[in-house]
């Protein structure tokens, strides 16, 4: 798989390798001094736009020049109409850098070059975003640019009405609303701490989470499976992708896991599972988080404190499933011979330590930006992880490829958020946001349970290939004010939206996470998808309780009272547990498909969170502990007496003889 994702970019040398590096380099350099406001200190005024106008420039420029127009084409040359588009992206991108200024005085009237410079960006995006990700985004964001050309023959709510071709594209390319709103976020926000995974990945920070996880949790039954949940889980806040997560961790846990007795398919669905929840673990979250507070108009850290209780439900049963198919399989850890030594861990692993307390002393006490916490913080993890004398070798190289890292990983991030931006402004021109919150709300009138199963299934189909993050940006403009308009609290409106536009990673049939791990397992992707849904069963579940109850979403409902918080919390847990034990299909011994039903039946009634006011949720909770009491009493009397009557067995004459 990491052959795969090199091959994506050109293998070029000599002056090309050089143009494209630069490119590579300038695009987190300029983001640095942008952010920490260096052009003010020279006295130089600038918009933000502006900015992310030359941002954009580069990206495109760094697009055409690195990546082919298709498998056929030359991996180690740029021909010469690639380098026509280079230059034509990097114009389209610099002409708002340099015209912003008037083009905001003067944003009504529409002049000739600015018609045609948006025409021509826009369509350079989109053929960036078929060189990088394929046709299926193409044709989605296509099907939205085809209703904007032609609203009026659709029936019913979203019927819209057309705004001529100039007053289109040119709101498209240089509102602050539409392709530069999604920009910004990639320039500022995703380059702060891009950058700072960069950095924790190129100078040990990632290892440090793998070898803790593999220290503590590799001696126990299923051990290399655990570590992949725990290390995942880490590595995954800081990366934000599920795919780069699969690549980085996988490739040494999906071996182990199939060596301990683990499936391919297993192996497979358990890293992509862990590996696509990183995304919604505080602290970091990727940057999701950062956007969520952004569009909810709150704190970061309200936004984090809300989504700790869903995330470790998630975490929770992936775990649990994974130690009962141990136990199943009668799986043990590995010998301490293969294990990294705690000590020795612990001697590196306590600097990621200072560097998280750092990061959220400057969010939550000093009160900087995300974007200056994520840029400052990556200076000083940095400073911290030098202390380590193998990582102060090369050490200019290592900063060298921590840039270049993080520019490449800018152009799919800044190719995909500019075209969730174009959705964003066909949205907003349209009225397509309102109608089909209008007709999401109409469907939810007579059912709740009914919108909210029509969104998720929405925000899967949404969600399908895309990064998380974009996808969350898809979606929370498309389905969440439907939600809020029908009286769900709007923390909860977009969690929900979140969490499934995040599970379409491993989701058949675009499940891009289960792809990437199946390239390392040797197994089909689909049966990868489909074993990993069951895995993730939490993020399926979870994201409808927390909509009926925010009760699960710490420091969201100011009339919850704290028994109720704590009743349902505790029930929550209790109610993974379970239902991890019905999905895995094995207890004490493997159960038969009746109790599995019955297990599964006694977890969701607790996993349903107390409502105060309504009776029922007490029920429920009560009736699922009973339930899961007795099929565990019978379960516990069963083991005891096939103990006892093989240990009868054992002691018979005819034994004996």
């Amino acid at each position: 798989m990491a052959q795969q994702e090199k091959s994506r970019f050109r293998t070029l040398n000599g002056v090309s390798l050089i143009i494209w590096r630069s490119l590579l380099f300038a695009i987190p350099v300029s983001g640095i001094l942008y952010i920490l406001s260096v052009h003010q200190y020279l006295g130089i005024a600038l918009f933000l736009e502006q900015y992310t106008g030359l941002f954009l420039a580069f990206i495109l420029a760094g697009v055409f020049i690195g990546v082919p127009a298709a498998s056929s084409c030359s991996s180690n040359r740029v021909p010469w109409y690639d380098w026509i588009l280079a230059a034509a992206g990097f114009s389209v991108g610099f002409y708002i850098s340099i015209y912003y200024p008037d083009i905001v005085l003067r944003f009504g009237y529409v002049t000739t070059d600015r018609f045609i410079v948006s025409l021509l960006g826009i369509t350079l995006i989109m053929e960036s975003l078929r060189r990088l990700f394929g046709w299926s985004l193409v044709i989605v964001v296509g099907a939205f640019m085809f209703y904007a050309l032609v609203p009026s023959i659709f029936p019913g709510p979203l019927k819209g009405e057309r705004v001529s071709l100039d007053q289109f594209f040119n709101y498209l390319f240089v509102d602050a609303n539409s392709l530069l709103f999604m920009l910004n976020i990639a320039s500022t926000i995703a380059l702060a701490f891009i950058l700072f995974g960069q950095v924790l990945l190129k100078f040990g920070g990632g290892s440090m989470f793998n070898d803790f996880a593999f220290a503590v949790f590799g001696r126990y039954r299923g051990g290399p499976a655990k570590a992949s949940v725990v290390g995942s889980s880490l590595v995954g806040s800081v990366s934000g992708g599920p795919v780069s997560n699969v690549v980085l961790t996988g490739s040494m846990t999906i071996p182990l896991m199939i060596k301990n007795g683990f499936s391919r398919r297993e192996a497979g669905a358990i890293e992509s599972v862990a590996s696509t929840g990183g995304i919604i673990m505080p602290p970091v979250m990727g940057i999701a988080a950062f956007i969520i507070a952004q569009n909810l108009g709150v704190p970061y850290v309200e936004v984090m404190i809300a989504a700790i209780i869903p995330a470790l439900l998630y975490y929770l049963c992936i775990f649990v499933q994974v130690d009962l198919r141990a136990a199943s399989k009668g799986l043990v850890g590995l010998p301490k011979e293969q294990l990294p030594s705690i000590r020795k861990v612990l001697k590196t692993g306590w600097m990621i330590v200072p560097i998280f307390a750092v990061l959220l002393y400057l969010l939550f006490v000093a009160g900087y930006t995300p974007t200056t916490s994520g840029v400052y913080t990556a200076f000083i993890a940095l400073l911290i992880l030098l202390l380590q004398r193998k990582y102060r070798k090369k050490l200019w190289k290592r900063i060298w490829d921590t840039l270049i890292g993080t520019g490449e990983t800018l152009l799919e991030i800044g190719i995909i958020l500019g075209a969730a931006g174009l959705v964003i402004g066909i949205v907003g021109i349209t009225g397509l946001g309102f109608n089909l919150a209008l007709l999401l709300t109409q469907i939810g009138e007579s059912n709740l349970i009914l919108l909210l199963a029509t969104s998720a299934i929405v925000s899967i189909i949404l969600g399908m290939g895309m990064p998380a993050v974009a996808a969350y940006a898809l979606v929370a403009t498309l389905v969440a004010p439907s939600l809020v308009e029908l009286g769900v609290h709007p923390m909860a409106a977009h969690l929900f939206v979140f969490y499934f536009s995040t599970v379409s990673s491993f989701t058949p049939p675009i499940a891009v996470a289960a792809f990437a791990a199946a390239s390392i397992a040797k197994e089909s992707p689909y049966k990868i998808g489909f074993s990993a849904m069951g895995l993730g069963i939490a993020a399926l579940i979870v994201p409808f309780l927390f909509v009926y109850s925010p009760s699960l979403l710490l420091g969201v409902g100011d009339d919850i009272s704290v028994l109720t918080r704590v009743i349902s919390i505790l029930t929550a847990i209790l109610g993974c547990f379970i239902l991890s034990v019905s999905v895995a299909g094995f207890l004490f011994s493997s159960l038969h498909a009746l109790k599995r039903v019955l297990v599964a039946a006694s977890g969701l009634f607790l996993l349903f969170p107390v409502v105060e006011g309504l009776q029922y949720t007490w029920v429920l909770n009560v009736a699922g502990f009973g339930l899961f009491t007795i099929l565990l009493l019978a379960e516990l009397r069963f083991r005891t007496n096939d103990k006892k009557h093989h240990s009868d067995q054992s002691r018979s004459p005819e034994k004996i003889i």
